[in-house]
């Protein structure tokens, strides 16, 4: 193994060994921070548990802005990490601790293009609290950028705009009696079976933008009801969880999902229908330079079917995407595992990237 890939490793390693589940990093930013600081050259600034560091020159209109977050989901078991054969494992060294190590050996060897690198707090749980937010509530200069690059884990291959996601709630209600006599009731749990089973039936769909192919879905994720063990329940309640492929009209999209779970509700019996929480989607935006540059270098390019912070940058007019070290498919997970050499690699594609704009 090389010397970058060994020392990215051990980075890699030191991070993960530091629990920094959501609202918790402090102590991990501390490490950072400090990573940060030790080259002078850096402008540091830290809000909360968030860190911004610009290389001297950078242009918040056209610059570079690489970006990853410093949380990770809650703990399956032990925390810490193993390194062992180049190979690093333990919560968050796919999602995203590799790539924030990635960032920080750019912070501490920078290309020659000047660079703005963010990292944040609070990713994994609900937007409102995102350390982006934060940022740009006490800086919003801070966030300025002519293309954004978020670290997420990709398998070391470009993952193109990304999915909105949605959150509905939808009551359904029936009417209470004994279970002696269900007749003289309505069960609410039996009525919502015709869309349970829609939603277990609906075909499996593919949109293509930009030549690439996002996969929309609508799926039931909770589900509630019921009084007592000899009452016919008079409610239940579902929650769905949506995603939406990046057409270019998001509350179209979930106006159409909206009507057809409408399809299944009785408004005389009070049933309802409620978009809860929602997040935008972000297009593929392959036609930028910085984009298409990195895509040439790494390979390959796929779309992004989860919800990532690109959509972030993208509403406030920065075109973005996903690229880091990782099988994406192993984040928040017992096996999240990630080499040394995925991590050399995500990182000397980025900076022969950044390089070639000079």
């Amino acid at each position: 193994m090389s010397e970058v890939a060994t020392e990215l490793a051990e980075l890699t390693a030191r991070l993960v060994e530091i629990p920094s589940v959501s609202r918790e990093e402090a102590e991990v930013a501390g490490l950072v921070e400090a990573l940060l600081r030790a080259n002078p050259a850096l402008d540091v600034r830290r809000i909360g548990n968030n860190l911004v560091a610009t290389s001297p020159g950078y242009d918040p209109a056209s610059g570079v802005l690489l970006a990853g977050h410093l949380d990770t989901v809650p703990p399956f078991g032990p925390p810490g990490a193993s390194l062992e054969e180049g190979r690093v494992a333990g919560l968050g060294a796919v999602d995203m601790k590799g790539g924030i190590a990635v960032l920080c050996r750019l912070a501490g060897d920078p290309p020659s293009v000047p660079i703005r690198l963010v990292f944040y707090a609070s990713e994994e749980i609900s937007r409102v609290h995102s350390g982006l937010l934060e940022i740009e509530a006490a800086a919003p200069e801070l966030l300025g950028a002519g293309v954004a690059i978020l670290l997420e884990p990709t398998g070391g291959v470009v993952e193109a705009g990304c999915q909105g996601t949605a959150k509905f709630r939808v009551t359904i209600r029936g009417r209470r009696a004994h279970t002696a006599r269900p007749h003289m009731g309505v069960n609410a749990i039996h009525r919502a079976h015709s869309l349970l089973a829609w939603l277990d039936s609906r075909p499996t769909s593919e949109v293509e933008v930009e030549g690439c192919v996002y996969r929309p879905s609508l799926s039931a994720v909770f589900i509630s009801g019921g009084v007592a063990g000899n009452v016919v329940p008079d409610e239940v309640e579902l929650q769905l969880n949506c995603r939406f492929a990046p057409t270019g009209n998001d509350r179209a999209a979930l106006a159409e999902v909206g009507e057809a779970i409408a399809g299944f509700l009785d408004d005389s019996r009070g049933e309802s229908l409620s978009l809860s929480d929602w997040a935008p989607s972000a297009p593929p935006n392959l036609s930028n330079p910085v984009i298409a540059g990195l895509i040439g270098r790494a390979g390959g390019v796929r779309a992004k079917l989860g919800w990532t912070d690109v959509a972030f940058f993208w509403e406030r007019g920065v075109a973005a995407c996903n690229f880091g070290p990782g099988d994406p498919e192993l984040a928040h997970t017992e096996a999240e595992v990630v080499s040394g050499a995925e991590l050399e690699a995500a990182w000397s594609a980025l900076r022969e990237v950044l390089d070639a704009l000079t």
